[in-house]
């Protein structure tokens, strides 16, 4: 039916049993792929005696300063913002209502921009903010309910973007220019109340025109109802009595007089009050056969708004005075059926198209609030399924969710256990994309419980496929779904950092190796000698104290060379045949002597790196015939230690050519200089 592209899952919405759940090859779609949308400018509305606002509101805008408007309903806040959108600026409307943050920033980017997508492509809330920020518009909030922090955050998300709102109350908090809009000057009144009457207004009918404008406080929305019940033929001086006990006693009066088709018509915007829906949209919940004439007939009433061609509203400020009155004259479950035809036709694209299905299901929306008040949990249920559809279908996923919860509430309300497991289903999906993978499952699990109880075999196969995507057998990799663009860049990090690691050690480990043999001859760190090593009374070499390197044994306090305990003498690991570094006296110095090189292996053994050995003669020589150093690489000798020779036994030798001369810790000099 319909399939969305999020993330890197395609989640498609099936006829009856829920979204099944997808892997896509689409990782993340760039936002470049949406083009910025080339409609026409809308036209602007009739605005009388507003130029002086009008002119100040164009101000702060072109300055980059927000802007709110604030007043009772009827004073013209719609009229004079669509005015201002239509200056020519690139703009974005939004009737806010009940909508949340999430599905504003998603018509917004609707309003802004055009998918090149074979598909649907649903953003995650900081893409769609990045989208529309990026296009800097002018963004148009009107409705917007009191108390709302959707101005606020949207002014705090959308930094490069001027905001300009009505409301009945501020809303703004400070982020902006605030302005109450009152009535129109007498003057601008006068000429409204003229266009809507159809004739010029007589001198003698003057004055009482004048209290009757007053007593309706200028505001817009009255005035021209009550020019259409003085076209109507009710007296004026009459209509300014009236008004001036209860000017909500024109609404009655207007309501009083309307023809068998125009009060149902108005009995069906009275049950959606503040919410725009289509003239077929009407025609479908009422059963009116002609329901765009009677629509178009209450608007000159002065009892409907009509802000585009084809979009009818009841005012929310007439809510209660209609409402009461109009309530029995449509059936609420008669009207869920035509909706439901209505709606499917338009989902299937057969009459209407998805775009008039997302005008009306906000008529669908507030219809399942008034099931809900009414106890008619059978109709609600009914309006859930059909609103679900349109809303996931029109990526407003939030609203979506509100919907679903309120199906499953009513579908517990009466055991219908069928229409909770597709809810429970389809909020496993919302929850898997809003990235609670533990809640879908537990929903999923749900579902799939009531489905298999119930014998609906296809259902619990479309579940349990879901619930193995979102849950994989261990040793798989999940679904990632909707939420691996959010994680994809934290993946990549740890993929880099863990690559890095890997290099590190690896390069510590060469480095390691190499410290074990280096090359080259000079002489050795402290504690490398393993020949005999002594301390004389007065002068004591940094090897009998000192601390070896790895691999290097020294003859520490209480420990030998060897490094076993009290033992007198021992070859020290990797000993060979080599010259032996004797040192004494203050100024030391070198003997010249064979200077000894790490060799390759060969078959006689030669000098390795000299030790340093205190002894008593003067001067510091080297001689090949003393003790030994470390190890070369001959296959000749073994070592103390093994060397890395392919000849060579391993364990420790002595060497049958060279022994190294044994010295007892603590005597006080050697045998001198060889």
């Amino acid at each position: 039916m319909y399939s969305v592209l999020y993330g890197n899952s395609r989640i498609t919405l099936t006829s009856s049993s829920g979204t099944r759940l997808e892997r896509s090859e689409l990782l993340l779609r760039d936002p470049g792929l949406r083009h910025p949308r080339s409609s026409p400018a809308a036209a602007a509305p009739l605005l009388l005696g507003r130029e002086e606002t009008t002119a100040a509101v164009r101000r702060d805008v072109a300055a980059g300063q927000s802007m709110e408007f604030h007043g009772p309903c009827g004073v013209g806040k719609t009229t004079l913002l669509r005015a201002v959108a239509a200056d020519g600026r690139r703009s974005a409307f939004v009737r806010v209502a009940g909508k949340p943050l999430e599905d504003v920033l998603q018509l917004l980017v609707d309003e802004l921009y055009v998918s090149t997508e074979r598909e649907a492509v649903k953003y995650p809330r900081a893409v769609c903010a990045r989208l529309v920020d990026h296009a800097r518009p002018l963004i148009v909030l009107d409705e917007v309910p009191p108390g709302s922090r959707i101005p606020l955050e949207l002014s705090a998300t959308l930094p490069g973007c001027v905001l300009l709102v009505a409301a009945e109350r501020p809303v703004l908090g400070g982020t902006g220019t605030t302005r109450l809009l009152e009535g129109l000057p007498p003057e601008p009144a006068l000429d409204l109340f003229t266009r809507s009457l159809g004739r010029p207004v007589p001198d003698a009918e003057l004055p009482a025109v004048h209290r009757l404008l007053e007593a309706v406080r200028f505001r817009p929305l009255h005035v021209r109802q009550a020019a259409a019940l003085a076209r109507a033929g009710h007296p004026v001086g009459t209509l300014a009595r009236i008004a001036a006990r209860d000017p909500r006693e024109l609404d009655r009066l207007s309501a009083g007089s309307l023809s068998g088709a125009e009060r149902r018509a108005l009995v069906v915007l009275a049950l959606v009050a503040g919410t725009l829906v289509p003239g077929n949209w009407v025609s479908a919940v009422g059963d009116i056969t002609y329901a765009v004439q009677s629509l178009v007939s209450l608007y000159e009433r002065g009892l409907v708004e009509r802000p585009e061609e084809d979009r009818f509203g009841l005012p929310v400020c007439l809510k209660e005075s209609l409402r009461g009155l109009t309530l029995d004259a449509v059936s609420l479950s008669a009207g869920v059926n035509g909706l439901a035809d209505w709606l499917d036709d338009a989902l299937h694209g057969d009459v209407h198209t998805l775009t008039e299905a997302l005008q009306g299901v906000e008529g669908i929306v507030g219809l399942l609030g008034v099931a809900a008040e009414r106890g008619e949990w059978r109709a609600a249920i009914r309006l859930a399924k059909i609103a679900e559809a349109a809303l996931f279908a029109g990526l407003r996923w939030q609203q979506w969710k509100e919907v679903l919860e309120k199906g499953e509430e009513a579908a517990r309300r009466i055991g219908d256990r069928a229409a909770e497991a597709l809810f429970s289903h389809q909020l496993a999906t919302v929850a898997y994309a809003e990235d609670r993978p533990a809640d879908a499952r537990a929903r999923l699990r749900h579902a799939l419980r009531l489905r298999e109880e119930l014998g609906d075999v296809a259902g619990a196969r479309l579940t349990r496929e879901n619930l193995a995507y979102v849950a994989p057998p261990p040793g798989t990799l999940p679904g990632d779904g909707p939420g691996a663009p959010r994680r994809t860049w934290v993946r990549w990090a740890a993929l880099c950092v863990a690559v890095l690691l890997a290099v590190v050690v690896v390069i510590a480990a060469v480095r390691a190796a190499v410290s074990k043999d280096p090359p080259g001859p000079g002489p050795s760190v402290p504690g490398d000698s393993a020949g005999p090593v002594t301390a004389g009374p007065a002068d004591r070499s940094p090897t009998a104290a000192g601390s070896g390197t790895p691999g290097a044994s020294s003859a520490g306090p209480g420990r030998s060379p060897s490094g076993t305990a009290g033992s007198p003498s021992a070859t020290g690991p990797g000993s060979s045949p080599g010259p032996t570094l004797t040192t004494t006296g203050p100024s030391p110095s070198r003997s010249p002597s064979p200077s000894p090189t790490r060799t390759s292996p060969s078959a006689s053994p030669s000098p390795s790196r000299t030790t340093r050995s205190p002894s008593a003669s003067p001067g510091r020589t080297r001689s090949p015939s003393v003790s030994p150093s470390r190890t070369t690489r001959s296959p000749s000798v073994s070592p103390s230690r093994t060397t890395r020779s392919p000849s060579v036994s391993p364990g420790r030798t002595q060497s049958p050519s060279v022994s190294p001369s044994r010295s007892t810790a603590g005597s006080g000099h050697d045998d001198g200089p060889g």
